[in-house]
């Protein structure tokens, strides 16, 4: 991780876009490269306060997924700005749209929804679960495929998701009402993700149906 100074810090951001920010300040800039800084607050920069930060794991997490061959962000640094109490990580964006738009203009794509679905056992399959997904953290790049981005919020074993855990990450993918309104009256992306997943058994396929149902009906 390398250190920067305040003065280095915002020449390198000098004329940046802001795209996310909070109370505590900005969160995501867009570089005049158009490559991305996202910085995390952190209350020690001491021991584990920055050996364990969101901006580390986020780094660790793309190297993983890239040697699983799912497509995700590229890593270009990691920086500690002592001065401002942040850690940041530094990547080129992952080139595509993401899956909330695409669906936005192509709101009855059935052979997309069975493809996400389809993404979704196989990125489980690998072993990674993601708390962070949603249809905004799941990009359609330009060679249609599924990518990853917003990834410090994930776990990846070098195993196979159990049944359980396969339920806990769709607790997560289907909690935001937006994407449930695409998705409410279906079942294209359980079904597919059923087929696809060889650890399948009717009594885990009931459950896990049941889930997807009560977790639209919350929107």
């Amino acid at each position: 991780m390398k250190n920067l100074t305040l003065d280095t810090f915002n020449h390198l951001t000098q004329d940046s876009t802001v795209l996310a920010d909070d109370e505590f300040g900005k969160k995501v800039l867009e570089l005049t490269d158009h490559t991305i800084i996202k910085l995390f607050r952190v209350k020690r920069l001491i021991s584990q306060a920055v050996i364990y930060s969101p901006a580390r794991r986020f780094a660790n997490n793309a190297r993983k997924l890239q040697q699983l061959n799912i497509p995700t962000v590229n890593l270009i640094d990691l920086y500690k700005i002592k001065s401002i109490k942040r850690t940041a990580i530094h990547y080129q964006q992952l080139e595509g749209i993401m899956v909330r738009e695409y669906l936005h203009s192509n709101p009855e794509d059935e052979v997309f929804l069975a493809r996400l679905g389809e993404f979704l056992a196989q990125i489980h399959s690998k072993g990674v679960f993601f708390r962070s997904a949603h249809f905004g953290n799941i990009i359609y790049t330009p060679d249609k495929q599924f990518g990853l981005i917003d990834i410090s919020d994930m776990t990846i074993s070098r195993f196979s998701l159990g049944k359980y855990k396969r339920l806990r990450n769709m607790k997560h993918f289907f909690r935001i009402k937006e994407d449930i309104n695409f998705v409410y009256n279906s079942t294209i992306i359980e079904d597919a993700y059923l087929a696809a997943y060889k650890g399948n058994t009717p009594s885990f396929s009931d459950k896990f149906l049941k889930l997807c149902t009560e977790l639209k009906k919350k929107r």
